[in-house]
Protein backbone atom coordinates (compact mmCIF):
# COMPACT_ATOMS: atom_id res chain seq x y z
CA UNK A 1 0.00 0.00 0.00
CA UNK A 2 2.86 2.70 1.09
CA UNK A 3 4.26 1.44 -2.40
CA UNK A 4 1.22 2.71 -4.52
CA UNK A 5 0.96 5.98 -1.78
CA UNK A 6 4.26 6.60 -3.17
CA UNK A 7 3.74 6.00 -6.78
CA UNK A 8 0.71 8.62 -6.45
CA UNK A 9 2.67 11.19 -4.73
CA UNK A 10 5.40 10.57 -7.07
CA UNK A 11 2.67 11.70 -10.12
CA UNK A 12 1.11 14.69 -8.33
CA UNK A 13 4.71 16.61 -7.87
CA UNK A 14 6.01 15.36 -11.66
CA UNK A 15 2.64 16.97 -12.90
CA UNK A 16 3.16 20.20 -10.35
CA UNK A 17 6.69 20.05 -11.89
CA UNK A 18 5.27 19.85 -15.75
CA UNK A 19 2.68 22.47 -14.94
CA UNK A 20 5.28 25.01 -13.73
CA UNK A 21 7.92 24.39 -16.70
CA UNK A 22 5.18 24.57 -19.42
CA UNK A 23 4.01 28.51 -17.35
CA UNK A 24 7.39 29.26 -17.95
CA UNK A 25 7.73 28.49 -21.05
CA UNK A 26 4.19 30.61 -22.45
CA UNK A 27 5.83 33.54 -20.02
CA UNK A 28 9.19 33.02 -22.30
CA UNK A 29 7.00 32.73 -25.28
CA UNK A 30 5.00 35.85 -24.29
CA UNK A 31 7.92 37.89 -23.99
CA UNK A 32 9.96 36.57 -27.63
CA UNK A 33 6.46 37.17 -29.42
CA UNK A 34 6.29 40.77 -28.19
CA UNK A 35 10.23 41.48 -28.95
CA UNK A 36 9.83 39.90 -32.27
CA UNK A 37 6.82 41.92 -33.56
CA UNK A 38 5.11 38.64 -33.61
CA UNK A 39 1.47 40.37 -32.38
CA UNK A 40 -1.20 37.14 -33.32
CA UNK A 41 1.45 34.76 -31.33
CA UNK A 42 1.75 36.92 -28.76
CA UNK A 43 -1.91 37.12 -28.38
CA UNK A 44 -1.91 33.53 -28.50
CA UNK A 45 -0.02 33.05 -24.87
CA UNK A 46 -3.90 34.02 -23.93
CA UNK A 47 -6.56 32.67 -23.21
CA UNK A 48 -9.29 33.76 -25.72
CA UNK A 49 -11.11 35.79 -22.78
CA UNK A 50 -8.02 36.78 -21.71
CA UNK A 51 -7.86 40.23 -19.59
CA UNK A 52 -4.55 42.84 -20.04
CA UNK A 53 -4.87 45.24 -17.29
CA UNK A 54 -1.77 47.91 -17.47
CA UNK A 55 -2.83 50.92 -14.39
CA UNK A 56 -4.95 53.42 -15.16
CA UNK A 57 -6.36 52.11 -18.87
CA UNK A 58 -9.26 49.91 -18.88
CA UNK A 59 -9.05 46.20 -19.59
CA UNK A 60 -8.31 45.39 -22.44
CA UNK A 61 -10.04 41.70 -23.12
CA UNK A 62 -10.02 38.91 -25.99
CA UNK A 63 -6.83 38.16 -28.53
CA UNK A 64 -7.51 40.27 -30.89
CA UNK A 65 -7.67 43.53 -28.49
CA UNK A 66 -4.72 42.31 -26.93
CA UNK A 67 -2.70 41.85 -30.04
CA UNK A 68 -4.70 45.03 -31.05
CA UNK A 69 -3.32 47.01 -27.84
CA UNK A 70 0.29 45.71 -27.91
CA UNK A 71 1.24 46.21 -31.59
CA UNK A 72 -0.38 49.79 -31.00
CA UNK A 73 1.55 50.64 -28.34
CA UNK A 74 5.22 48.70 -28.93
CA UNK A 75 4.69 48.52 -32.80
CA UNK A 76 6.91 51.81 -33.93
CA UNK A 77 9.96 50.37 -31.67
CA UNK A 78 12.24 48.55 -33.87
CA UNK A 79 14.22 47.34 -30.86
CA UNK A 80 12.14 45.22 -27.44
CA UNK A 81 13.54 43.43 -25.21
CA UNK A 82 10.93 42.09 -22.19
CA UNK A 83 12.99 40.33 -19.19
CA UNK A 84 11.22 38.61 -16.50
CA UNK A 85 12.83 37.59 -13.03
CA UNK A 86 11.91 36.37 -9.83
CA UNK A 87 9.45 33.98 -11.23
CA UNK A 88 7.00 32.71 -8.44
CA UNK A 89 3.90 30.35 -9.00
CA UNK A 90 1.26 28.39 -7.30
CA UNK A 91 -0.78 25.76 -8.88
CA UNK A 92 -4.21 24.34 -7.69
CA UNK A 93 -5.45 21.70 -10.75
CA UNK A 94 -6.36 23.65 -13.96
CA UNK A 95 -5.38 26.90 -12.63
CA UNK A 96 -2.47 28.70 -11.54
CA UNK A 97 -1.49 32.19 -9.95
CA UNK A 98 1.95 33.74 -10.27
CA UNK A 99 4.08 37.09 -9.92
CA UNK A 100 7.34 38.07 -11.67
CA UNK A 101 9.12 41.57 -12.24
CA UNK A 102 9.09 42.92 -15.81
CA UNK A 103 12.32 45.08 -16.68
CA UNK A 104 11.45 46.48 -20.20
CA UNK A 105 13.86 48.12 -22.89
CA UNK A 106 12.69 49.75 -26.04
CA UNK A 107 14.59 52.07 -29.28
CA UNK A 108 13.04 53.48 -32.08
CA UNK A 109 15.73 52.66 -33.77
CA UNK A 110 18.37 49.93 -33.43
CA UNK A 111 21.39 51.75 -34.75
CA UNK A 112 21.05 54.12 -31.82
CA UNK A 113 20.52 52.01 -28.86
CA UNK A 114 22.01 54.80 -26.38
CA UNK A 115 18.28 55.91 -27.47
CA UNK A 116 16.21 54.41 -25.14
CA UNK A 117 13.08 53.93 -23.28
CA UNK A 118 12.80 51.52 -19.96
CA UNK A 119 10.35 50.71 -17.55
CA UNK A 120 9.65 48.04 -14.92
CA UNK A 121 7.39 46.80 -11.99
CA UNK A 122 5.22 44.05 -10.68
CA UNK A 123 2.86 41.63 -12.70
CA UNK A 124 -0.22 39.87 -10.97
CA UNK A 125 -1.19 37.05 -13.35
CA UNK A 126 -3.53 34.13 -13.23
CA UNK A 127 -3.09 31.01 -15.36
CA UNK A 128 -5.64 28.46 -16.76
CA UNK A 129 -5.18 24.84 -18.51
CA UNK A 130 -7.17 24.88 -21.84
CA UNK A 131 -7.44 22.48 -25.04
CA UNK A 132 -4.51 24.74 -26.19
CA UNK A 133 -2.19 24.08 -23.15
CA UNK A 134 -1.68 26.57 -20.31
CA UNK A 135 -2.76 29.92 -20.99
CA UNK A 136 -2.37 33.67 -19.68
CA UNK A 137 -6.10 33.98 -18.03
CA UNK A 138 -5.40 37.93 -16.49
CA UNK A 139 -2.10 40.02 -16.71
CA UNK A 140 -2.08 42.99 -14.13
CA UNK A 141 1.22 45.00 -14.11
CA UNK A 142 1.74 48.05 -12.19
CA UNK A 143 4.80 50.29 -13.33
CA UNK A 144 7.31 51.55 -10.84
CA UNK A 145 9.60 52.78 -12.12
CA UNK A 146 10.54 54.44 -16.25
CA UNK A 147 14.17 55.33 -17.66
CA UNK A 148 13.71 58.19 -20.27
CA UNK A 149 11.31 60.19 -21.74
CA UNK A 150 8.36 58.26 -24.75
CA UNK A 151 5.82 61.41 -24.71
CA UNK A 152 3.86 59.19 -27.72
CA UNK A 153 3.31 55.93 -25.94
CA UNK A 154 2.93 53.63 -23.22
CA UNK A 155 6.18 53.82 -21.40
CA UNK A 156 5.57 57.32 -20.06
CA UNK A 157 8.00 59.49 -18.56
Amino acid sequence: MADQTQLVDLQRRLQRLEDKDAIISLLHRYCKMADSHQWADYAACFAEDGVVRFEEWDDVVGRDQIAALISSGLGRFRGLQHSLTNIDLAISGDTATGTCYLWFAATLDTAKPHEHQGFGGPYEMTFRRTAEGWKISTLKLRKIWAQNTDSDGPIGG
